[in-house]
Order: C-alpha cells, then structure tokens, then sequence
C-alpha cells in the first residue's frame, strides 16, 4: 500500500511538473475557461504514463483506478491518495499531517460537480438551450436554398433539429440569407430554438479536369415491368445566366437570347449520339427556367444540335450545352503508375508507354510530398505511394483499390497523410466570407485544422466579432496537435470540436477510427469542450428511407458526444426522428465513458414480459 501510495505521489507531482512548464500557455486562456485548460493539460500529463499495472492494482485493493477521471483529473488522483492514507493511518503507518495536507489539496481540486457544470455551461453556449427530451443535440446539414424553405425546416425542427448546419463549400451568400430567413421564420412558426453553423470551405486539394473524347449523357425513360412507359425523362432548360444554380436532373444551356423565345408547347427536334430522332417537348416555362419531356430513351453528347419550332414555324436552329455531364475518368487498377502533377493540366489515361497524369488544384500542397508517402484519392478509394519526385510531378504506383478497377474523376479528393501541408486552413474565400458568417451564424466551423497556427489566423481574421468556433478535427496533424490546438482556442471561447470521422479514416485507416475518435472524445471531456459526431450518422436511413443495423450501432454509440450530425438527405425528418428515439433511449444507459445502470425488466428472476422488457 506504501508503493501505491508513493506512485500515486510520483504522478502528482508529474502533473505538476506539465502545468508549470506550461504556464505561459495556460496565461493566456479565457479567465473562465482557466479550470478546464488547466484539466486538460493535467489529463494529457497523465496520458503519457503507461498506467495499466497501477490501475490492476487499485482496483484490487477496491480503489478507483482513474480510468474514469478524465473530466477531473487531479481531485480523482488526490482522492485515491487520500483513501490510502486513511488505510495506512487506520494501521499507524502514516502522520495525520500528511492526510490533512491531502485534504486541503482535494478541496481546492476541480471537483466532479463543477467539471459537470463547466461541460454543460460551455455546451449551451456552444448549441443552445438543452433539448426538453435528452441532453445530445441533434445537428442537420441545410440542402440547397430551394429545398431547405419554411416548411421544410419547421417539419425538420418538429422532429428534433437543434443545429443547422450550412456548407460554405457550396451555394453563395445570396443562397445562405434564404436558408437563415427560412429558419427564422420556421422558428417563429413553431417556438423552436435552433443554432446556425456556418462551415467554411477551406483549401480544396481536388483532383483537376480529365480530359474524355466524348462525353454522353443518358436520358432515360421509366417504365413498368411490362415495358410501358410511367414517365417520361425530364430535362431542364436554362439560360447560360443560370446554369450554376442547383438542379435535381440533366440541364439544358441555352443562350440567354434563344431562351427567352421559349413556350410552353415548343419542341426541340435533335438526332442522339446514335443519330435516332427524337424530340424534347416544353410542357412549363418560368422566368429562369423551363420544363421539357421525352418520351424514348436517347444518348447525347455534351453540344448537339436542335431545331426549335414552335407556333407552327421553326424558331431558331443552333448549339446547345448540357451542364453537368460527369468529365473523363481514369481506369486505375493495383500496381498501375500515375503522376499526379502540380503544373496548370488537363488529365488523361495512360497511352502506350505514358502512365495516366492527373492535376492538383492545390499545388502548393504537393511542395513536401516525398518518396515513400502515400496519396489517396476519392476518399480512400485509390490509395498510391510516390516512387519518385520530379518537380512538381510526384510519380506514383497504385498499391490498393476499393474495387478491381476504379475510376478517378475531376474534383475527387486528395489526401496525404504522411506529408506537412504548407496551406493555411483560412482561405481567401473564407475571409470573404468570415463577415456575413459572423451577422448570420451562431457557429463557424473551421475546416483543415492542422495547428495552433490555424486557430490564430481564424483569431485574427475575426477581429472584434464574437462567434463559437468548430474545430474540425479531420487531419492526422490536426489529431495529434489537438491539446495544443484546444488550448489556442480556450483564447477566445465558446469553442466545440467536430469529429470529421469520413476524413480521419481516409487520413488514419480505417482500423484505428474506433480508437481515435474515443481519444478525441476524451480529450474534449478533459477540457470540457463540447463535442460533435458527424460523418455518415444514418446516412443510409437519410438516403434510402432504411436504416442499416451497422448504422443504428453507430448511432447508439454518438450518445458520448454533446451533439451528433446528421447529412442531407429524402429521409433526413425520419433520420432525425430515428436519432432522437434512439439518444433518448441511450442516455438512460451511458453517459460518457460510465455506463448507468437504470433497472432493466429483462434482469429479474421471474416469467419473461417480453412486451415490458422492449417497453422499457
């Protein structure tokens, strides 16, 4: 008991010794952030200790063995000493002085109580008040401006959203004013309380364009088993003015001239890429776009020629673009060669003896990329390692594919865990934007968070404006640094951390996710920061309508974290629904790390009530 006693005081001292050599960091912090920076720094000092003999023992002698401490690390350490020094006085073998020494030690610790406190506190003013229902909130990613309207907001606030979510990744500001009012409005409409995260782009390391000979579109058809039709395919026509805005299904170009011509009961006449004729009949025109059927399946190609007519006369003959066509692609297979480049290209398969080359769209991101590091593309899809540098050509052999051959297109995303990315997390863009963000949103989120750095240049770039921040811990760098990234932050609190699961798994592997999303969990229980579960959270119920059992697993288990985010989705209100059901359900099981133990029908010893048992 002595030995534990004096190891115990060894790790104490160990604690103590991190805190003063990080003194001038821990200055720096928000005054009343000060308890949970100084915690964290306590729990990562006690992580760098191998302590599993030590917590054998202490549960052996019935002791705790600090593997719950994480929120309150020096009063669960000093407790444990104070409960071995009654033990050995009850035996004479220690000096009351040394217990009462302990004691007042233990009284000025963070206690259990105002850990809970400081978590919850630091989690309103992160996601708001706390739902009636359960403590988990519940975060939904915003669609496109024309889908995310008042109804559709007030259906999703009905069902138990508590924070929107908006990707600055895509839309504009224009578009994200209409979510903001919609969500006012449906607030107003149903007395809901509801937070705004705005998520910045951040750098884009994408693969660049790829040239293809041809590219063809299908326009198909839907018929029953029979082979009739039930619906014709249909297309939209816009003006070139229009053509970025978001569209459910193939778009039609034409120029802004020839469109305003347009009426309803025209057709456009035009032969497919296998030179069938068929025909686009308009059955409704608006001001920025029209509604045209067909009703034969037809191939075409990205310009075709049509004849316009209408009102008993042809109207105009001429080219016309179809938007959105999916560009050329790259058939990679295990062991075949690919240089991915960092020069102003166009992509194209291999020829002969030439291997396949591909562009990055950040080509500084390539500057310190070397021989041996692996690249991934396509969320993991494609994994490849650089066999030699030459330039800005980094020359790669694929070495693992999700499937026999795959296909790599445009604006897939590049990963390169092994290498230091010379790229600011704060794009240009990003600072455009870090000022409707901060008139609009509860929440910014910061993506590529890799360091101290970036959390400052977020600092900065705020000025005076207050705002909670989202780290986004998607990086292998911003994983290892995040003590030091959630201490920069503690600067200018609130502050909450998003566990970006689909980006650390391509990043980490897949194999170490479970392992690393409990330490991100634990480190953000340790400094008493707020934490969200996102990536995929019933994804497949949001997409499908049916939820896998895999996911509704996974779903469970986000009971750990302050808030959990769900993607888009036909399905998202049943996903939200599904979400709040089963987080209800959880939190009468575990909170955090601890299990709780409700009473369960399932555990007396009598006739089985099986209809209870589920009930319960």
């Amino acid at each position: 008991m002595h030995a534990l006693g004096g190891e115990l005081a060894r790790i104490e001292r160990h604690l103590r010794g991190v805190e003063a050599r990080l003194g001038g960091s821990l200055a720096m912090v928000d005054r009343d952030w000060m308890e949970s920076a100084r915690n964290l720094v306590h729990y990562t000092a006690l992580r760098q200790l191998d302590l599993r003999d030590l917590q054998l023992l202490l549960q052996q002698h019935g002791l705790s063995s600090l593997g719950r401490s994480e929120s309150f690390v020096m009063a669960s350490l000093l407790e444990v000493r104070i409960r071995i020094a009654e033990i050995l006085r009850g035996r004479r073998e220690v000096e009351s002085p040394e217990l009462t020494q302990l004691s007042a030690s233990r009284a000025n610790a963070l206690s259990w109580q105002m850990a809970e406190f400081l978590l919850h506190a630091h989690t309103r003013a992160a996601f708001g008040p706390k739902p009636a229902d359960r403590h988990v909130a519940v975060m939904v990613t915003a669609p496109s401006a024309a889908e995310a309207d008042r109804a559709w907001l007030g259906r999703l606030l009905r069902a138990g959203m508590n924070v929107l979510r908006i990707n600055c990744a895509h839309e504009g500001p224009a578009e994200w004013k209409r979510v903001v009012a919609a969500l006012e409005a449906a607030r107003r409409d149903t007395g809901l309380e509801c937070r705004v995260l705005m998520d910045l782009a951040g750098p884009k390391i994408r693969t660049g364009a790829i040239a293809e000979d041809v590219r063809v579109a299908t326009w198909k058809v839907e018929r029953d088993a029979l082979g009739r039709i039930v619906a014709p395919a249909r297309v939209v026509l816009r003006p070139a003015a229009r053509v970025a805005a978001p569209c459910d299904g193939p778009v039609l170009v034409l120029d802004d001239e020839w469109f305003t011509t347009v009426r309803k009961g025209d057709v456009l006449r035009f032969r497919d890429a296998r030179g069938k004729r068929r025909r686009l009949a308009v059955r409704r025109v608006g001001r920025d776009q029209a509604i045209a059927e067909i009703r034969r399946r037809a191939y075409v190609v990205e310009r075709t020629r049509y004849t316009h007519q209408g009102r008993g006369r042809v109207l105009r003959r001429g080219r016309a673009r179809l938007a959105g066509l999916p560009g050329g692609a790259i058939e990679l297979a295990i062991g075949d060669a690919l240089v991915l480049s960092g020069r102003d290209l166009e992509g194209r398969a291999a020829r002969g003896r030439l291997p396949a080359i591909v562009a990055c769209t950040a080509p500084a991101a390539l500057e310190r990329v070397e021989v041996g590091h692996r690249v991934l593309f396509d969320d993991g899809k494609v994994e490849a390692v650089v066999e030699r540098v030459d330039g800005p050509d980094l020359h790669l052999r694929v070495r693992r594919t999700s499937r026999p051959v795959v296909k790599l297109r445009a604006e897939k995303g590049i990963n390169l865990p092994d290498s230091p990315l010379p790229i600011a997390a704060l794009t240009d863009e990003d600072r455009a934007h870090l000022g409707f963000v901060a008139d609009h949103a509860d929440l910014v989120g910061l993506s590529f968070v890799r360091g101290p750095a970036d959390v400052t240049a977020l600092h900065e770039a705020l000025g005076q404006r207050t705002i909670s921040i989202v780290l986004k811990i998607e990086t292998r760098a911003g994983f290892e640094n995040l003590p030091r990234i959630l201490l920069e932050a503690m600067r200018r609190p609130p502050v909450a951390v998003m566990i970006a699961r689909g980006d650390l798994a391509v990043e980490l592997g897949f194999e170490r996710l479970a392992e690393v999303q409990e330490e991100i969990l634990w480190l953000c229980e340790a400094s008493h920061v707020p934490a969200i579960w996102a990536t995929q959270v019933l994804d497949t119920l949001a997409r499908t309508g049916v939820p896998s059992r895999a996911e509704v697993t996974d779903a469970a288990a986000s009971v750990a974290a302050e808030c959990v985010m769900l993607n888009k989705g036909p399905y998202v209100e049943d996903a939200v629904l599904a979400l709040v059901d089963i987080l209800r359900r959880m939190e009468r099981h575990r909170y955090k790390k601890r299990s709780i133990f409700r009473k369960l029908h399932v555990s007396a010893w009598a006739e089985p009530h099986a209809a209870s048992a589920l009930a319960s």
